[in-house]
């Protein structure tokens, strides 16, 4: 043991020497090497090995070159890396103070180096007179991006950079295929910390200074320009969404929204008829890029703001552009989030009727996405699930017993009857946008999930069993025990079906998840025959790497040695989960009363 730790030792400063003499070396050909395709890769790789001393040194040398750098193609991603990792440098400075010998100067003769926080304010000081042409530049905006997440105070996460927020597809493929990811700790930490940083008050007032040298001091035309080009509508996504709840967050907001959408907020109370801004909106609305802030500006447009949208804009239009290849996912966002339930009742009364036509032609989610508002919102459910079956057409209570494999596949009654046995056992057929609608159905009352739940017990049990090894089938069985608007008498069935294969679910990837989740529904009685037959395979389970996690959940240990302890633990747990069952129930009603 201290073998090996004195040999991590030497690695350690084996590996800070060899840093040093590279820095050395570096010295003075910062900009240089930073320009060179080569060296750029060498130095993103030196940066994430380098301690904080060693970054504000470097960020220090490449002071007032920021544009020429941040618009190069190379130089500009190891200016990525190096904020990225600034951000680290400053929470610390933040939590623990910047310690005397990295205030000191690096060599004799210069002055003293400033703290990563006046190093960066320095980088948006020399981008400021230029940042409304850098947004729109190739390699310059994806810097700007990281520097807004920065001063913003969000943690940077590459890994979860689905949209491309972050980095471009060519740089994040490049990093994939090299494994040249982010040093372990950040990557790692990132699961653990908060999303947001704790950062000084002088980095959220440059955001502001940001805001509005993008907001208000270009004009409105130039804005509309950045709004649909490829390249700048990301930053100006990150604007809107970045942007704090309090007065101020909520002025720049609303000034950047009355830009993009051509005076929309200056208008708010005119019932005047506006061109200009109407033919505006049906550009955006369908364009390829324009339409993703689109998405971004009813997600977190003030309600006033996005009231006047749809009424004036959308409503009377849902069908059309919910079938439309593009503006179907601004139709999606509005729905999602939807301030009131008024408003949602009117999305429903227009669309209740398209919902065939929206299946068909394969708009699954803007079904998916009023299931979730009328869950949120707690209204329109049985509007919602009643118009699913008539598109799916289940009309009659005969039909009705085919609801989940005609849902869990996105098939009408008919191609399910048409299919064949084998295309029917066909797991591959369960359509992801289905699963993901059963799972909301089931968060509805009672008496709306009630034709999930009547459906899934009127399936023979060895079929639904084997939906139990598919990832769309075990989420739709999971939420199905998880539910609670589900009787305990519905939930006591389906395990008692389940039984004499709790071994197999055990040892299975998603049949695990349903047992844990059948545990955790469980009365004592179930989980005493569901222990019961865990403990005969006891030793299958403890050598299986899934098969063991389940033995530590249901304490089959417990369960062998101390019987009656474990009998009393699970009890426990049982009269704590009515407990805040009960408290649960109430809320709801609390909810209600207080709006009533």
């Amino acid at each position: 043991m201290h073998k090996d730790l004195y040999h991590s030792w030497i690695r350690l400063t084996d590996q800070r020497l060899f840093v040093e003499n590279v820095y050395s070396e570096v010295d003075g050909n910062e900009f240089r090497l930073s320009t060179n395709y080569s060296c750029s890769l060498i130095l993103e790789k030196l940066l994430k090995v380098s301690d904080s001393f060693q970054l504000r040194v470097f960020m220090d040398k490449l002071s007032g070159k920021t544009v020429e750098l941040f618009a190069h193609r190379f130089a500009s991603h190891v200016c990525q890396t190096l904020l990225t990792l600034a951000a680290d440098v400053v929470e610390r400075e933040q939590l623990e103070g910047v310690s005397a010998n990295e205030t000191s100067p690096a060599k004799e003769g210069e002055g003293e180096l400033l703290s990563m926080e006046k190093l960066i304010l320095g980088v948006c000081e020399d981008i400021k007179p230029h940042v409304g042409g850098l947004i729109s530049q190739q390699f310059a905006s994806h810097d700007i991006r990281i520097l807004l997440f920065v001063l913003a105070g969000k943690r940077i996460d590459e890994s979860g950079d689905i949209k491309g927020q972050l980095r471009s597809k060519k740089s994040t493929q490049y990093k994939k295929e090299n494994n040249d990811t982010f040093t372990k700790v950040s990557s790692e930490s990132s699961v653990r910390l908060t999303p947001t940083r704790k950062v000084p008050d002088s980095f959220k007032a440059m955001f502001r200074t940001l805001t509005t040298e993008l907001a208000i001091n270009m004009s409105e035309t130039e804005v509309r320009t950045l709004s649909v080009h490829k390249v700048a509508n990301p930053v100006l996504q990150l604007l809107l969404e970045m942007q704090e709840n309090d007065k101020e967050g909520q002025k720049a907001k609303n000034i950047l929204i009355d830009r993009i959408l051509w005076g929309i907020v200056t208008d708010i109370d005119s019932t005047e008829e506006n061109r200009d801004r109407d033919s505006w909106f049906e550009t955006m609305v369908r364009d390829p890029v324009g339409s993703h802030l689109l998405e971004v500006i009813v997600k977190c447009a003030p309600d006033a703001i996005y009231r006047k949208i749809f009424k004036t804009y959308l409503k009377g239009k849902l069908e059309k552009f919910s079938m439309h290849p593009i503006a179907n996912f601004v139709i999606q966002n509005l729905i999602t989030h939807v301030r009131k339930s008024k408003q949602l009742d009117q999305m429903m009364a227009e669309l209740g009727k398209s919902f065939e036509k929206l299946l068909k032609f394969g708009k699954y989610g803007v079904i998916r996405s009023l299931v979730d508002a009328s869950v949120r919102m707690e209204s329109s459910q049985k509007a919602v699930v009643d118009a699913i079956a008539t598109a799916l057409h289940i009309t009659e209570d005969a039909q009705r017993k085919e609801f989940v494999n005609c849902c869990m596949r996105m098939w009408t009654y008919e191609q399910w009857n048409e299919a064949s046995e084998d295309e029917k056992l066909d797991l591959y057929k369960f359509h992801l946008q289905g699963s993901l609608i059963v799972q909301g159905i089931m968060k509805m009352e009672a008496d709306v999930n009630a034709i999930v739940t009547n459906s899934f017990l009127s399936q023979r049990p060895d079929t639904v069993y084997r939906w139990c090894f598919s990832p769309a089938g075990s989420r739709a069985f999971e939420s199905i025990v998880a539910s609670p608007n589900v009787n305990a008498k519905i939930k006591k069935k389906i395990m008692r079906d389940l039984s004499g294969k709790y071994t197999a679910l055990a040892k299975d990837k998603f049949g695990s998840h349903i047992l844990d989740k059948c545990w955790a529904a469980a009365d004592i009685d179930s989980k005493e025959k569901i222990a019961a037959e865990l403990v005969k395979h006891e030793h299958e389970l403890a050598s299986h790497y899934i098969g063991k996690s389940i033995l530590w959940t249901c304490k089959i240990d417990q369960y062998k040695r101390r019987h009656d302890d474990w009998v009393e633990r699970e009890k426990g747990a049982e009269r704590k989960r009515e407990m805040f069952r009960d408290i649960l129930d109430d809320t709801p009603v609390d909810k209600k009363r207080k709006f009533a």
